[in-house]
């Protein structure tokens, strides 16, 4: 999972849909975006966050920052995604940093018992990926401690990801 950094732009109502097309334009060259969807435009360092509100400034445009993963291409998204995340245009999927928990397995888990916490743990995963051969959950950061609970009653261990 990668870290980026969306910003969420205010476009005044009534703006002519060439406004758009005018800060894409004056961001050429001066910001590197590593995506964009509807009215999200996303980069991968704070330089390059910088640089964004530079420009937005130029537009008296209001911006809200959004801290936001990204998930990798091989990730299994479950019908609960769409309420903590997004996918873009470029068919890029995003979850909201705030809301979000992962976590793996230890190794030291016996894999019966982890194949049936899992099941048990099923309903509430946003999305599940594989990172190094290992299978990475991705939960409601408010449901860190059912997961420990769940967990610890299959006699398995698991550790979040920070």
């Amino acid at each position: 999972m990668e870290h980026k950094i969306g910003l969420l732009m205010d476009i005044p109502e009534g703006k002519l849909p060439g406004f758009y097309a005018q800060i894409v334009k004056a961001l050429a060259g001066k910001v590197d975006l590593f995506d964009r969807d509807k009215e999200m435009l996303i980069v991968s360092s704070e330089e390059q966050h910088t640089a964004l509100l530079d420009v937005m400034a130029k537009f008296n445009i209001p911006t809200d920052r959004m801290e936001l993963v990204l998930l990798p291409e091989n990730a299994e998204l479950t019908d609960l995604f769409g309420d903590y995340g997004f996918t873009s245009r470029s068919e890029h999927h995003y979850l909201y940093d705030k809301i979000v928990a992962s976590f793996h397995f230890t190794e030291d888990s016996k894999q019966d018992d982890v194949d049936m916490a899992s099941l048990q743990m099923e309903e509430h995963l946003l999305a599940i990926y594989k990172d190094g051969g290992q299978d990475i959950y991705v939960v409601d950061r408010q449901l860190e401690e059912l997961m420990q609970g769940i967990a610890k009653a299959y006699r398995v261990r698991i550790e979040f990801l920070r």
